[in-house]
């Protein structure tokens, strides 16, 4: 898509459009060795596709965090056995899904499917669903990202769809 800014003419990348953005926020007790432990922390989620976005997140073990990243350096992805994490309540289904991330294969080229499902914490029947293509190096970078984010080295872990 081209535009025109100031008499120059700018190219518009759709493409930058599609972006999930994880963020994890450690219980402090996780850095204070004077208090108990929780391994849970805040997940948070942000999904924007080129006719939608939205944003939650949920209290999330942060080792679930860790192994859906491991998970992502699988290659390849099998086409029926896609990349997965959720989080929610009691069965994780209906309106107790509050957070999924998946990865699938899209085609045999090579392309892949990243999809979310995104609720509102607290008025759960609000929420939002989609996806996008994206590739194996762009997952690559979201696996490395997201191990760096787990680390405190990152603030977040971006995946660019195309």
């Amino acid at each position: 898509m081209f535009g025109e800014l100031g008499g120059n003419v700018v190219r518009c990348d759709m493409s930058a459009m599609n972006r999930l953005t994880l963020k994890y926020a450690y219980d402090r007790s996780f850095f204070d060795p004077k208090l108990t432990r929780d391994d849970f922390g805040y997940l948070s989620i942000s999904a924007r596709t080129d006719s939608f976005s939205g944003r939650g997140g949920f209290w999330v073990q942060w080792q679930d965090v860790r192994e859906f990243s491991e998970a992502l350096a699988t290659f390849p992805i099998a086409t029926n056995a896609p990349i997965a994490a959720q989080w929610g309540y009691e069965m994780q289904e209906g309106d107790d899904l509050i957070l999924r991330i998946a990865i699938a294969a899209a085609n045999k080229h090579g392309d892949l499917l990243a999809s979310f499902v995104i609720a509102d914490l607290h008025s759960r029947s609000s929420r939002v669903s989609g996806s996008f293509q994206t590739n194996y190096p762009d997952i690559e970078d979201f696996r490395l990202s997201i191990a760096r984010m787990m680390d405190s080295e990152f603030e977040e872990a971006v995946l660019e769809g195309r």
